[in-house]
């Protein structure tokens, strides 16, 4: 009787172990995911602030001028940002990852039962 007990508990730590593997496999193709999709975002963000502000330079007839100016305005946007959002932003995430973490885990309750 206490053999089958253990082999019980083991088998039910090997399928907690399974389930969290499974989780964190899922959280972590998300997470990938949205890496590789800022990533790409910042990229083309990158391209199109610097076809503004060589434009702004041309403007100003100073190419220097034009990078100074849109440097200048996403410094302002960074300290807004610090000063009002910052905390709700991360509060976000949180919450994201929180429910992406609760969804793998429904995900992998459902393929179990069935």
């Amino acid at each position: 009787m206490i053999d089958i007990i253990r082999k019980y508990f083991e088998k039910h730590i090997e399928l907690l172990k399974y389930e969290s593997i499974a989780i964190f496999a899922n959280v972590g193709s998300s997470l990938a995911s949205s890496i590789i999709l800022l990533i790409l975002g910042l990229l083309i963000l990158f391209m199109f602030n610097f076809a503004l502000a060589l434009s702004i330079g041309k403007l100003f007839e100073n190419i220097a001028l034009g990078f100074i100016a849109v440097g200048s305005f996403y410094t302002l946007v960074f300290i807004i940002y610090l000063y009002f959002s910052k905390d709700k932003v991360e509060l976000k995430i949180k919450d994201q990852i929180v429910k992406a973490a609760l969804s793998a885990e429904k995900k992998n309750r459902k393929n179990s039962e069935s």
